[in-house]
C-alpha cells in the first residue's frame, strides 16, 4: 500500500515537471508556467500530507491487529494456567461467597461447596361445612361446620452441593398443621450426576407417583392445595434410591423408584418389632416427554403459565407406575372402598390400609402452558388384588367388604387456569377450575365428584401470593388434612383463603 502511494506521488510530480516543460517550449510566459507550478507544489503537498494520513492509520490498524493477536494469547496462557487445580488454589485460595440467589447462600469462590437456605409459610383460613348425620360415624354422632385459622406449613431447607457440583443434596424439615407443628424430617437426599443421562438419588425423597405429586412441594399450585385426586393416588414421600437422567437433548426424563414402602418414610428396617416393615421393596417408574417447549423441568415446575416468553406452546406428556406388595407394613398407605352386602343399609366409602394387598397403579398425564393459558389432566387407575383373603394374617380389605376378587378403581381431574390480560397486571391475576372424581370398585359402584374454582393475586410470582378457592365434594373417599377432607363421606363444601410466602 505504502509502495502504491509513494509511486503514485511521483508520477504526480514527474507529469507536473513534464507540462511545465511544454509550457515553456510552447513560449508562454514564465509567469504563468510559474503560476502552474506553484499550484501543483500545492497540489502535491495536499497529495503528501494525506499520504502521510493514510500511512498512519495503515501503522495504527497493523499496531491494533498484532495488540489483539497479544491479547489472545496472553488469554489462552492464563486459562492453561488456571486450569490446573493446584497452582489456582496456591494463587487464588477459596474464600467465603454470601448473597441471595432465589434463596439465600454460603458458597466458596472455588465453586466446590455452596449453600442455599429457603423458608416458606402458608397461612390459612378455611371453613368447612360438613354432613351432619354422617353414615360412616356412629349412630347418633353429628359433626358440626368447623372455621378456624392454621399455619398449615412452615418450611425450611437447606440445599446446595459439596465437593462438586455433581454431588447436590437437600434437608428440608416441616412444622406442618397436620403434624401438630412437630418439627419433622421432609427431604433428607444426596444427588450424584455421573451424567446427565445417569444420576442417582438416596435419601428421603418425593415418590416418582402422579405429576401433582412431583410439583415443588405446595408452593406452586393454582389451588391453595392439591385436590381429590392427588389425596387418593398420590404416594408421598418415602425412603429409598432413585436412578434418573435425561435423554434425547433432555427430552426425556426418567425415574426408578426403589423404597421401603409408599407414602412413609418411617418404616425402619431394624425395629424390635418385626413387622415394622416387611421384605418387600415398593417400586415406581417415570416417563416425561417435553413434547414442545424450551427448560420444561423449569417451566412445568410449577402450575400456571408465569413463563416470561408465553408465546411459544410448551407440553409434557408423562405416565407413571407404581408397585407394591405390602405384607405388613406398619406406616402403609391408606385406599378408599366401597360397603357392600356386608354392611347392608351403611353405603358409601369406607377406609382402609394395603397390608395383604397387591397394588399395581398406572397413571398418565398431559400439561399445556400457552399465552397466560395452563391446562393439566390425569388418569389413573390401581389395581387392587388381595394376596391374604382366605389366610391368616387376614388382609384387612378382605374382611371389610369380603371381596376376594381383583378390584380397579379409576381417577382423573381437569384443571386449567389463565391469568386475565389487565394492562400492567399480565402476571399477577389467575382465574382457576378444576373437575375431577374417582370410582371405587367393590362389590357395588360408589363414585364421587370434585368441583372447584379459585382466583390467585400473584404479589411476586410464586414466592409471594394470595389464594382463595372453592371447593365441592359429593362424598370424601378419604381423609386429608393438607387438601381439606375432613371425614369419609362428608359431602363437604370448603371455602378457604391462603398467603404464602416463601424465599
Amino acid at each position: 500500500m505504502r509502495a502504491f502511494v509513494r509511486r503514485g506521488w511521483m508520477c504526480g510530480l514527474l507529469a507536473g515537471g513534464a507540462m511545465v516543460a511544454i509550457a515553456a517550449a510552447d513560449g508562454t510566459p514564465a509567469s504563468v508556467s510559474d503560476e502552474k507550478v506553484s499550484r501543483l507544489e500545492t497540489l502535491l503537498e495536499a497529495q503528501q500530507a494525506k499520504i502521510a494520513q493514510l500511512e498512519n492509520q495503515i501503522a495504527a490498524a497493523g499496531g491494533q491487529d498484532m495488540d489483539k493477536a497479544r491479547v489472545e494469547e496472553m488469554k489462552r496462557q492464563i486459562r492453561e494456567v488456571l486450569s490446573e487445580q493446584e497452582f489456582r488454589s496456591s494463587l487464588m485460595p477459596s474464600a467465603l461467597q454470601a448473597g441471595y440467589d432465589n434463596g439465600f447462600y454460603l458458597g466458596s469462590s472455588d465453586e466446590k461447596f455452596l449453600m442455599k437456605f429457603n423458608g416458606a409459610v402458608q397461612f390459612r383460613w378455611q371453613h368447612y361445612a360438613t354432613r351432619s348425620d354422617n353414615r360412616y360415624l356412629l349412630p347418633r354422632f353429628e359433626r358440626d361446620d368447623r372455621t378456624g385459622f392454621d399455619i398449615q406449613r412452615a418450611r425450611i431447607a437447606l440445599s446446595g452441593h459439596a465437593y462438586s457440583k455433581d454431588l447436590t443434596y437437600n434437608l428440608t424439615m416441616r412444622a406442618d398443621a397436620p403434624d401438630a407443628w412437630d418439627v419433622v424430617i421432609h427431604y433428607a437426599w444426596v444427588n450424584y450426576r455421573f451424567a446427565d443421562e445417569f444420576q442417582v438419588k438416596a435419601g428421603v425423597f418425593q415418590n416418582a407417583s402422579t405429576r401433582s405429586q412431583l410439583l415443588m412441594d405446595q408452593e406452586r399450585l393454582q389451588f391453595v392445595d392439591r385436590g381429590l385426586f392427588d389425596a387418593v393416588y398420590g404416594l408421598g414421600v418415602s425412603t429409598g434410591v432413585r436412578f434418573w437422567g435425561q435423554l434425547f437433548d433432555k427430552r426425556l426424563v426418567y425415574m426408578i423408584d426403589v423404597v421401603n414402602s409408599l407414602n412413609s418414610p418411617a418404616n425402619r428396617t431394624i425395629t424390635p418389632d418385626p413387622a415394622e416393615h416387611d421384605n418387600n421393596p415398593a417400586l415406581l417408574a417415570r416417563l416425561v416427554w417435553h413434547i414442545m417447549g424450551e427448560n420444561n423441568d423449569d417451566e412445568f415446575a410449577g402450575e400456571g403459565d408465569l413463563r416470561k416468553d408465553k408465546s411459544q406452546l410448551a407440553m409434557d406428556f408423562g405416565f407413571s407406575y407404581a408397585f407394591n406388595e405390602d405384607r405388613g407394613d406398619r406406616n402403609t398407605t391408606r385406599i378408599p372402598f366401597a360397603w357392600n352386602g356386608w354392611n347392608p343399609g351403611r353405603g358409601g366409602f369406607g377406609l382402609t390400609t394395603t397390608n395383604g394387598l397387591q397394588i399395581n397403579q398406572f397413571s398418565w398425564d398431559l400439561a399445556m402452558k400457552y399465552m397466560g393459558l395452563s391446562l393439566t389432566g390425569e388418569y389413573a387407575v390401581r389395581v387392587v388384588d388381595p394376596r391374604t383373603a382366605w389366610r391368616r394374617p387376614f388382609a384387612p380389605w378382605w374382611l371389610l367388604t369380603g371381596d376376594d376378587s381383583t378390584t380397579a378403581q379409576h381417577g382423573a381431574y381437569v384443571q386449567a387456569g389463565y391469568f386475565l390480560p389487565i394492562a400492567g397486571l399480565e402476571d399477577k391475576i389467575e382465574l382457576v377450575a378444576r373437575v375431577g372424581g374417582i370410582s371405587a370398585l367393590s362389590g357395588e359402584q360408589e363414585g364421587t365428584w370434585e368441583y372447584a374454582v379459585g382466583a390467585n393475586y400473584y404479589i411476586e410470582g410464586h414466592k409471594v401470593k394470595l389464594q382463595t378457592d372453592m371447593v365441592k365434594t359429593s362424598e370424601v373417599p378419604i381423609t386429608n388434612s393438607y387438601s381439606s377432607l375432613a371425614n369419609v363421606n362428608d359431602d363437604a363444601l370448603v371455602f378457604r383463603v391462603q398467603m404464602q410466602v416463601s424465599f
